[in-house]
């Protein structure tokens, strides 16, 4: 595959991540609030797991000596980059407002670009730092409704560090990812994570089950969950593997800005929530930052 063809289908993959990613968002404001940051993530998790266990269990028996050949680094890039960042995310929205949640998330892709040039040495040309930026600013006016009086009244909480937090654990896990050898299978290398996340996450389960008058979630929030656990996070993360695998965490990260817009768009549809004109400005400048960050990759496919 040449590299513009290449670099194509990464940031394609990175888009189609976050899409997948977004629909979290509206599912998760009718999820009961008396489940714990830790069943959110431990429910997630487990239903992923089992999900990816048919497919990836031949694969890790195959392939076990590279599996335990790459565990000190695949054992944090499963445990900050799934259980931890999904605990701190639900603990972030128990202390701090959304408006300040959004913001912080959207830093994500920043630490991306970030830990990238430094310990990775990847550069993002003058291009891509403009799409960034663009990207960026997009996110600002669409979580600040066009108000950037807003940035004033801004209050922070313990919440707002958790969530940055998260969002430094997120980058180091779309670090991490890229160091998959070649002769590992996707599916040995998603399904090795998960069961080291899982493995995380077990004793704060253990700990929620044992408080007093602890019941399961019902049916509906255990369908919910499946759902999260096997279209968002299990194709999601491997869609934005390979992403990574194909354009690098920077670059892919510029991608992940879109989130905030699609997760509007859904709202829209699904919970019948009114469009603003500071949502479609700010969408209109998340897409564009996206696709002025890959100007030189769409003018190499068109000229095919």
């Amino acid at each position: 595959m040449n590299p513009s063809a290449s670099a194509a289908r990464g940031y394609l993959l990175a888009l189609l991540a976050t899409v997948l990613w977004s629909t979290v968002f509206p599912l998760v404001r009718v999820l009961p609030q008396t489940l714990s940051p830790v069943e959110l993530a431990f429910w997630r998790w487990l239903f992923t797991f089992s999900c990816m266990l048919p497919f990836g269990a031949g694969a890790v028996r195959e392939h076990w000596a590279l599996v335990r050949q790459c565990r000190k680094w695949m054992v944090p890039a499963g445990v900050l980059g799934f259980a931890m960042y999904s605990i701190l995310m639900f603990e972030a929205g128990h202390t701090t407002d959304a408006t300040n949640l959004s913001l912080i998330a959207a830093t994500a892709p920043v630490f991306m670009a970030f830990f990238a040039r430094f310990f990775l040495g990847e550069r993002l040309a003058s291009l891509q730092l403009c799409g960034l930026a663009v990207a960026v600013f997009g996110v600002i006016v669409l979580v600040l409704h066009g108000d950037f009086h807003r940035l004033a009244a801004l209050s922070f909480t313990i919440g707002d560090l958790w969530m940055l937090l998260a969002a430094s654990l997120f980058a180091v896990y779309s670090i991490l990812v890229r160091r998959r050898p070649a002769a590992m299978p996707q599916k040995a290398f998603m399904l090795a994570m998960l069961a080291y996340s899982l493995l995380a996450l077990c004793p704060f389960m253990i700990g929620e089950v044992a408080r007093p008058g602890y019941s399961l979630p019902d049916m509906p929030t255990f369908l919910i969950m499946a759902y999260i656990a096997v279209i968002p996070t299990l194709i999601g993360y491997l869609l934005w593997n390979r992403s990574v695998e194909y354009i690098g965490a920077a670059r892919a990260g510029i991608v992940y800005y879109s989130i905030p817009f699609f997760s509007s768009l859904e709202a829209v549809v699904f919970l019948h929530e009114t469009v603003s004109f500071s949502q479609i400005a700010g969408g209109a400048l998340i897409v564009g930052g996206i696709l002025l960050s890959s100007l030189n990759i769409l003018k190499t496919l068109w000229r095919f």
